[in-house]
């Protein structure tokens, strides 16, 4: 009789291997992310503000608009694209627009991932660089409201839409997603 092996007792018991948790699907995280992604996708195709005959754009002509006399983040974005060589204040809104659905869908794609029982915090990293820059590019809109629409950060709420809003939520609420994500 010798020394008992290794994990052993002089009994002849083993405790049970422990092994490390399985990550688990993190829904809520998943849920903010897809409703960040939804809002992203959303606001290029909802009306952003109310136009008025009288308003001009930044390109010195008047605002294409829809039918109730509102302009859509896509005919911002038609609207910007179109002016030639439009300075870095419009080509950043023009990619800024674009960008929010782009980083929306990939919310999306990353809060379906969190759905599934992986490891969170990748994805959540990911989801936090892309609401930082969705969140950057609000910013960039808000400052520089007196350039690209000829008014004022309080006159740019005062004929906001829903469009508008979900423009400025879907950084929110994936910065919020993603911190959900990283703390699981």
């Amino acid at each position: 009789m010798g020394q008992p092996s290794p994990g052993r007792s002089r009994s002849g018991y083993r405790p049970p291997a422990t092994r490390p948790a399985a990550p688990r699907p993190d829904v809520m995280g998943a849920t903010i992310l897809i409703t960040a992604g939804i809002a992203g996708l959303a606001q290029l195709f909802l009306p952003w503000r109310r136009t008025t005959a009288s308003s001009v754009g930044s390109a010195g002509s008047v605002a294409p608009t829809v039918d109730d006399g509102s302009i859509t983040g896509w005919q911002i974005y038609r609207m910007i694209r179109s002016v030639p060589g439009p300075g870095i204040d419009l080509s950043v809104i023009m990619y800024a627009v674009l960008g929010a659905a782009v980083g929306g869908g990939a919310l999306i794609l990353l809060g379906l991932a969190l759905s599934m029982s992986i490891n969170h915090r990748p994805l959540g990293l990911a989801a936090l660089l892309i609401s930082t820059l969705l969140i950057l590019g609000s910013c960039w809109m808000l400052v520089r409201a007196r350039s690209i629409f000829d008014v004022g950060v309080s006159g740019l709420f005062d004929h906001a839409q829903i469009g508008w809003y979900l423009f400025l939520a879907c950084g929110v609420l994936g910065l919020i997603g993603s911190l959900k994500a990283l703390t699981t």
